[in-house]
């Protein structure tokens, strides 16, 4: 007699593939629902805002020394940040797009000039970051006089850097009470600054930056929250 019964370990892989595609598409599922109404470039925009709010929710307790750090994780991300941002993200927003569900605000078009140059220096931060990566946290302060003049270069990773002041993933994307005071703290786009070498920087110190950039941005041309 022929047994066609599957080995176990076939009939254990499919239910973890089938599990796997019902999970995928309750994430897709979710994804539509959140963007209910929304078509065509306005629902392209708000999947790469989506993508970028994500990414900084993951990178976020890292950078505040809550998680342990991650290069090859802050580097990924980062180049998510940089994918949506720049001259992809001012593809998204022809004049006056605002049709269906939308968070953008007329002041993108009527402040163009602004809004690109958010823009360009957030992907040119979020590049930066992808590429500086390895510099790893900038280290904790030492008390004054503790172990002056010693050469620190071969420190690099090998402390535990101290929780930056924390803030909400809402706070830093520009949508809560401190987001005036992140936009403070946002560099600009003056071209001067942007021709700083970047990616000599700690990695906390460009992620800054990109929140800062977030910040200052949605503080001006988004409308509500999601």
């Amino acid at each position: 007699m022929i047994n066609n019964k599957k080995p176990m370990a076939v009939r254990q892989m499919k239910s973890q593939w089938t599990g796997a595609i019902a999970l995928a598409a309750s994430a897709v599922a979710a994804v539509a629902l959140a963007h209910t109404g929304a078509t065509g470039v306005v629902l392209d925009r708000m999947n790469g805002m989506t993508a970028m709010r994500d990414t900084i929710a993951e990178l976020a307790p890292m950078m505040q020394g809550t998680v342990p750090y991650d290069t090859f994780i802050v580097s990924e991300g980062a180049s998510v940040i940089a994918s949506h941002a720049g001259g992809t993200m001012l593809s998204l927003f022809p004049e006056n797009s605002l049709e269906g569900t939308t968070y953008a605000k007329p002041e993108i078009w009527a402040d163009w000039q602004e809004f690109a140059a958010l823009s360009e220096e957030l992907k040119a931060y979020a590049d930066a970051l992808a590429e500086a990566a390895p510099n790893g946290l900038e280290p904790a302060s030492s008390p004054d006089g503790e172990m002056a003049g010693m050469d620190h270069s071969a420190m690099g990773m090998t402390g535990t850097p101290q929780p930056a002041q924390g803030f909400t993933i809402a706070e830093l994307m520009g949508y809560g009470a401190a987001s005036e005071k992140i936009a403070v703290t946002r560099g600009t786009s003056d071209p001067t600054v942007l021709e700083l070498d970047l990616t000599t920087l700690a990695a906390d110190d460009l992620f800054n930056r990109i929140s800062a950039t977030c910040s200052s941005c949605h503080a001006q041309f988004r409308a509500g929250r999601n």
